[in-house]
């Protein structure tokens, strides 16, 4: 389920229902929810994927939704078959359906319209839909990110959501490094999961050799490289501020840039290259230990 909220647009994640809240739901629908959309919204309730938004539920803790699963069902079209259920919509209207069998909703997913009618089924399962909506990343190709400017001469790799020397021996700071443009780009594994962060001074990556430098600790999932100046004028630097594309997972930011940090938190290795004036010219966090 993990791999499907990465994929979810990171504006639309909220807090998710509980299981209370879910039986209250089937009770009103008169049917049972499959196990992934249970465990989806257990994560957050409702979402966006690509042109699609899945409905959410109506829960005690929030003000009575102008649009929740329950509503849309009551509201339904004449002509949508008695036996689907509507869990989303596309921007055109067109509905995202489970289809009712003995009082289970199955796994499979339907799409719905008023002018053509009931489709045959669009995916075997929402995480498999979810998976087809949302734009694939080349894996063999590192993606950019974006440039940043370093004006310190000092980086700091560290968790965003630490501040300078919180904890120091889970933070590594840099210094004699090259001031001016730096690239920012991430790679992935073949599950589309970040393997490395890499920054590097200008547009092209430096050659040379690797330096094993130290580790980084990771608590938020989350891992970057800043100017240490720029990174010490915010508290934090919180990655959901912006638009941060779901199929990049990552992005560049004032003096820095961010990433996931590959399957989640952990302690991860560092590596550092050099020009021929012994400046740091490129920071690698690797994610991935493919041993």
């Amino acid at each position: 389920m993990k791999k499907v909220i990465n994929m979810i647009n990171p504006s639309s994640i909220v807090a998710g229902v509980s299981l209370v809240e879910l039986k209250k739901t089937e009770k009103a629908l008169g049917a049972i929810f499959p196990d992934e959309y249970k465990e989806l919204f257990l994560e957050t309730n409702g979402a966006k994927i690509g042109d699609w938004t899945l409905f959410p539920i109506q829960t005690n803790e929030t003000a009575p939704l102008s649009i929740d699963i329950v509503k849309q069902n009551q509201n339904r079209a004449k002509n949508l078959p008695e036996d689907m259920i509507c869990i989303g919509e596309e921007l055109s209207g067109e509905k995202l359906c489970y289809r009712i069998r003995k009082r289970f909703m199955q796994e499979q997913i339907y799409t719905w319209n008023d002018k053509t009618g009931l489709d045959k089924y669009a995916s075997l399962s929402l995480s498999e839909f979810i998976d087809w909506q949302v734009p694939k990343v080349n894996t063999d190709k590192p993606s950019i990110l974006g440039s940043f400017m370093v004006e310190s001469e000092k980086l700091i790799v560290t968790d965003p959501y630490y501040k300078v020397d919180e904890d120091a021996e889970l933070q590594i700071i840099l210094s004699n490094v090259k001031n001016g443009s730096w690239t920012a780009s991430v790679s992935y594994t073949p599950d589309e999961v970040v393997k490395n962060l890499f920054v590097y001074y200008g547009e092209k990556k430096p050659s040379g050799k690797w330096h094993i430098c130290d580790k980084v600790g990771v608590d938020s999932s989350q891992a970057g490289v800043f100017d240490i100046e720029k990174f010490g004028i915010y508290e934090s630097i919180q990655f959901e501020d912006g638009g941060v594309a779901p199929e990049l997972q990552g992005r560049v930011v004032l003096g820095g840039a961010i990433s996931m940090s590959g399957y989640g938190d952990g302690v991860y290795e560092v590596k550092v290259k050099y020009n021929i004036s012994k400046k740091v010219v490129g920071v690698m966090v690797n994610f991935v230990n493919e041993e």
